[in-house]
């Protein structure tokens, strides 16, 4: 059971196969096991790792009044620490947020990103669209009767827990650590982890607008068909926005769709990557 400390945070991570680095980054109140069935997946052809940032899963928690670690800047540490060359990043929900920008940051440094559930403006309507800003909130999880368990909202569709009953109540299991349910009693600031990426400053917009127009390395967004208006929204901005970008549009599928149809989600990431092979790496 592998263990780093980045930024003063003692953090949980899986490493297994082989081949070029995938970094696999989970969402708001989840936790890396939830990525395991599509770890089984890619470990075929990669080297797959997964992560619990802090707060999530296996790692500490961050103190109650703050100050938070920026997630990017976690990410980056984490890639650093162990030294990997021309990964590939896929980040689902909040993990999107950290994947977008660390893009931003490091413009072509990714064999490929794939960003699942996520768009980006959130907080603010996209560049040349009317609109007022509107502050992103995120709903504690935690069921209010027992509180122990995380629950995922409307995050997946009726239909898919009905037929997948078994692997509904896993996915809700392995996100209720204790680390977990201790954040969700005592909420953090996801703008304070989350930095530009929810400022409805107009100069933090424009330079995340720019960031993102300057993103070389090649970029699926992915969402589900049921996908929340905003979410959607953002989406279509950034893969209009980042040059050569794909947007995939997952029918019958909500805002877990990287996990109702990880078939999809596989094959994303192979086929972008596919398309790096003659990419310099490092």
């Amino acid at each position: 059971m592998p263990w780093l400390d980045l930024l003063g945070n003692d953090i949980h991570y899986t490493d297994s196969g082989r081949g070029r680095p995938v970094v696999l980054l989970h969402g708001h109140a989840s936790a890396a096991a939830c990525w395991e069935p599509i770890i089984q997946d890619l470990e075929r052809d990669f080297r797959v790792l997964a992560y619990d940032t802090y707060d999530h899963g296996w790692s500490s928690n961050s103190p109650r009044q703050g100050p938070l670690v920026d997630r990017a800047a976690e990410l980056e540490h984490f890639i650093g620490s162990l030294g990997l060359e021309d990964p590939v990043i896929v980040g689902q929900s909040m993990g999107g947020m950290t994947t977008l920008r660390w893009a931003v940051r490091h413009s072509g440094s990714a064999a490929a990103l794939v960003v699942c559930g996520m768009g980006w403006p959130l907080v603010v309507p996209p560049p040349g669209q009317a609109g007022t800003p509107e502050k992103f909130q995120v709903f504690s999880s935690l069921d209010q009767d027992e509180r122990i368990w995380l629950g995922v909202g409307n995050s997946f569709t009726e239909q898919w827990i009905e037929d997948n009953p078994k692997d509904f109540a896993r996915y809700i299991r392995v996100r209720s650590t204790a680390t977990a349910i201790e954040a969700a009693r005592y909420p953090r600031s996801l703008e304070q982890s989350q930095g530009e990426f929810l400022s409805a400053d107009p100069r933090d917009v424009d330079a995340f607008q720019r960031g993102l127009e300057s993103v070389t390395s090649p970029l699926v967004v992915l969402i589900g068909e049921e996908e929340r208006p905003r979410i959607r929204r953002g989406a279509e901005h950034v893969a209009a926005t980042v040059p050569g970008a794909r947007l995939l549009v997952v029918g019958d599928a909500g805002h877990n769709a990287y996990f109702q149809r990880q078939d999809i989600l596989v094959d994303a990431v192979r086929s972008t990557v596919s398309t790096t092979r003659g990419r310099r790496r490092g």
